[in-house]
Formats: C-alpha cells, sequence, structure tokens
C-alpha cells in the first residue's frame, strides 16, 4: 500500500503570478493558482487585469487566440470585445454586445511583480504588499521555477533556524532579532557567518518581512563588505504540489546604487555574482521541500526556532470552513490541523 503525503490546503492571500517584465502590452499569458487556470493580459496603457479563462458567450478559451485591442481584450471564437470592467461592450461585428460579463479577480502590481489575490472563500483583499522602491530596477537579477513543495514551508525555512547549517553551511546562525508578527506581517532578524566565492569568510544580517505565505522581502547586509542585498521571494501554489517560486536579488556597494556610471557597472556586477550565490542557496532547499510531508505535530527539539508560534500565525491565511480532502494517496489537511499546542 502506497504511503500516504499529507500536504497543507491552498492557502489565502496574494499570490505572484508574473514578474512585470513577462508581460508586455496588449499580450496575454496563461497561469494558475490553486488549482485554476487564469487569464493575464495588459491593456495598451499598461493595466494588468486577470480573468478566468473562458467566454461566458460559447466558453472559447481568451488564454488562445485572444487580443487585447486598446483596454479591451477581444474573444477569437465570435470577436466579441470585454472592457476593463469585464462587461461585454461589443458584439460580433460591431453589433449589439449580448449581456454578459468576465470574471475578474483583484490585481496588485507591485515591486516588479504582478500579483493576485487568492480567497476560498471568495472574500475581497483584506490588506496590500507594501512598495519597495529599490527592487524593481534594471539591475534585479530574476529566477522563475516550478518545483513539488508549499508556501509555508519556504517561509518556515526562514524560522527553522536548525536547518540552516546542516543545508546551507553557514558556521554560525543565530536569531539577532526575535520572530515577531502583526496582523498578517512576520518579521525575523538572524545572523549568519558563510564563505562568500573570493571574498572569504563574513558575517551576513538578515532582515526578513513576510506578507502573507507568499511574499518574503530579505534585506541583507555584509558589514565588512559593505554590501547591500535585497531578496524577494515569492511562492505561489498552482496545484496540491505544483509550486511557482519567483526570486529577485540586487546589491550594491556602500549607502546606494548611485546614479554614477562606475556605481551602475559595480551595482549590476555585483547583483549578477551575489544574485547566483543567494539562488545557489536557496536551491539547496529543494530536495528537501519536494520530498518531505507535512509533519502535523513535529518532534521540536530546543535549536529549531519558533516554530509553534509561526505556524499559528500561518493558520490565519486558510480558509477554517473547509474540512480535509482525500486526492489520491494523498491528503490535504484541514486548517486546524496547522494549530499545534504552545
Amino acid at each position: 500500500m502506497a504511503a500516504e503525503l499529507t500536504l497543507l490546503p491552498y492557502p489565502d492571500g496574494w499570490f505572484a503570478i508574473a514578474f512585470s517584465r513577462d508581460l508586455h502590452k496588449q499580450r496575454i499569458l496563461r497561469t494558475k493558482i490553486a488549482g485554476k487556470e487564469i487569464v493575464l493580459y495588459r491593456t495598451r496603457t499598461g493595466t494588468a487585469y486577470a480573468i478566468d479563462p473562458y467566454c461566458p458567450h460559447l466558453g472559447a478559451h481568451l488564454g488562445v487566440g485572444a487580443s487585447i485591442k486598446g483596454e479591451e481584450i477581444v474573444c477569437p471564437f465570435h470577436q466579441f470585445a470585454f472592457a476593463p470592467t469585464g462587461v461585454c461592450v461589443r458584439g460580433f461585428d460591431g453589433g449589439p454586445p449580448p449581456k454578459a460579463s468576465l470574471q475578474h479577480h483583484a490585481v496588485e502590481e507591485m515591486n516588479g511583480v504582478i500579483f493576485i489575490w487568492q480567497s476560498s472563500a471568495g472574500v475581497g483583499p483584506t490588506w496590500r504588499i507594501p512598495s519597495r522602491p529599490a527592487v524593481h530596477g534594471r539591475y534585479a537579477s530574476r529566477h522563475t521555477v516550478t518545483i513539488s513543495g508549499h508556501p509555508q514551508d519556504v517561509i518556515e525555512n526562514a524560522i527553522d533556524l536548525g536547518h540552516i547549517s546542516p543545508v546551507h553551511h553557514y558556521t554560525i546562525s543565530v536569531a539577532r532579532s526575535p520572530m515577531k508578527t502583526d496582523g498578517h506581517i512576520l518579521t525575523i532578524g538572524p545572523t549568519v557567518r558563510r564563505k562568500l566565492p573570493g571574498l572569504g569568510t563574513a558575517e551576513v544580517n538578515f532582515e526578513l518581512e513576510a506578507h502573507g505565505l507568499g511574499y518574503e522581502y530579505v534585506s541583507a547586509y555584509i558589514p565588512e563588505l559593505r554590501i547591500h542585498v535585497i531578496v524577494q521571494m515569492m511562492t505561489t501554489l498552482e496545484g496540491p504540489r505544483d509550486l511557482s517560486v519567483r526570486f529577485s536579488v540586487q546589491a550594491w556597494v556602500g549607502s546606494g546604487i548611485g546614479s554614477g556610471l562606475g556605481n551602475r557597472l559595480i551595482a549590476r556586477a555585483l547583483t549578477y555574482s551575489v544574485g547566483k550565490v543567494f539562488w545557489r542557496d536557496i536551491r539547496l532547499d529543494f530536495p528537501i521541500w519536494e520530498n518531505k510531508t507535512y509533519a502535523a505535530k513535529p518532534r521540536l527539539t530546543a535549536g529549531d526556532g519558533p516554530i509553534q508560534q509561526y505556524r499559528r500565525w500561518a493558520s490565519q491565511f486558510y480558509d477554517s470552513s473547509h474540512d480535509a480532502v482525500r486526492v489520491g494517496t494523498s491528503v490535504i489537511i484541514s486548517p486546524i490541523d496547522t494549530q499545534v499546542p504552545s
């Protein structure tokens, strides 16, 4: 008999569905979130929209052959045009439109990323991801990959100080600033010592800020080298185990990137080299995430970090009305199982 794999449900909140640069004006992308397909498009004026994929007229897929005409998306089947509000405004050959509308989803474009609001109960956005002006410049190094995993495990890694030495080979790992939570926001400030290629061993001070389970903003500083690094880590659960990971990094020396050509060239080169190091660090976690089950009652030790408190915070992002659902040999557990005793 096959072993059962315990999985967490789809979480609610803001989740990345594309980097801004991936969606050009008057272009369309197909993507998924929480087992549902989404069509993403950008109008001539630059606004991004996310809709359900099927035309309400006769069911044509708007992600296959549709076009963007100004601010409207036009169905490839009968050329029905839909305004940004979702309302059909033009029928075949300019004729009167039917009484039909597209189903839109809340979208935020922030920090060089397009986010969509996911709610199992159909509730609208209750918080926003803050703007970070420094993280969407041309110097960012970006990566996108799909693996098996869950967003909760990704942020739990930042809390789980015990894994940092054996997995990432840092020589020291301590929580300089303890984990704190405020509504949908979680912060923690670990410090590590690690080898940097060509630069020797150095201390790295991290300040991590998570907004829900889909967005991490990490500021890192290497005092001995005066190097600043900004990392965005975004994860979106497209299916029960299909986790898209989007990662961006920027680095510079001194107080800021600066406007001089020399500083810009240094920032570009540093971003490239530091980005490779940080991305390699993240990828070391992939084999663990891809093959682990969810331990609802973990046997924790003193060096693990505040995992219990973290899971209590994370439980707010699940619809408590959902019971456990069995899928083949997998079990999607109910949110109550994410609660662990103090």
